[in-house]
């Protein structure tokens, strides 16, 4: 298990933090995935997040990373921008940060245009084929956000693809979009990506 003190964490890099995570995972590098959640809009609606003033109103993020293990007791989530337990019960996270079922009026037309898609990548094969310059951060030679203090996470081989892990259209990189339920079944099943 993984606890959030060990954990290297940098706002707004959420890809980056779940990169350390798994590199400095302690255990069978098998068990965990990096899970991309954007959608084809690239506005997708997360609950519980730390950056919102509510925990009852969404954050509206173009993507978001997190961490999910697989362990014999079922399935934890790993996301240090959360205000949910770290870690936390895949099926209890999932229930209160994407809001699957839920009383909200016209919740329906929310999710039509800020629905979460999800993209679980093996672990071992996000850290070989993950590459950032952290170009996408940048704004008129401006940063956005603060980097992180180590260097970016870029191979040459592999140039800059953050966004082609995001391409709803992309297929060479590891991993495959899914909606909230073929997510939910895939990690209650044994089936890998």
């Amino acid at each position: 298990m993984i606890e959030a003190e060990d954990c290297v964490y940098t706002s707004c890099y959420c890809e980056e933090n779940v990169f350390k995570m798994i590199e400095n995972y302690p255990g069978n590098i098998a068990n965990i995935f990096a899970v991309f959640i954007s959608n084809p809009q690239k506005q997708c609606a997360i609950w519980r997040q730390k950056s919102s003033a509510d925990p009852d109103f969404p954050v509206i993020w173009d993507y978001h990373v997190i961490a999910i293990e697989k362990n014999d007791t079922g399935c934890v989530v790993y996301d240090l921008d959360s205000t949910l337990p770290f870690p936390s019960n895949l099926e209890a996270y999932a229930n209160q940060a994407f809001r699957p079922k839920t009383s909200i009026h016209n919740m329906d037309l929310l999710l039509e245009r800020f629905g979460q898609r999800f993209r679980p990548v093996k672990g071992s094969a996000f850290l070989e084929s993950f590459s950032s310059d952290r170009s996408h951060m940048l704004n008129n030679g401006e940063w956005m956000a603060k980097p992180p203090s180590y260097p970016p996470l870029f191979k040459d081989s592999l140039g800059h693809n953050l966004f082609q892990f995001l391409d709803f259209s992309e297929s060479s990189l590891p991993g495959s979009w899914m909606d909230y339920q073929q997510f939910i079944d895939f990690f209650k099943a044994d089936s890998q990506v």
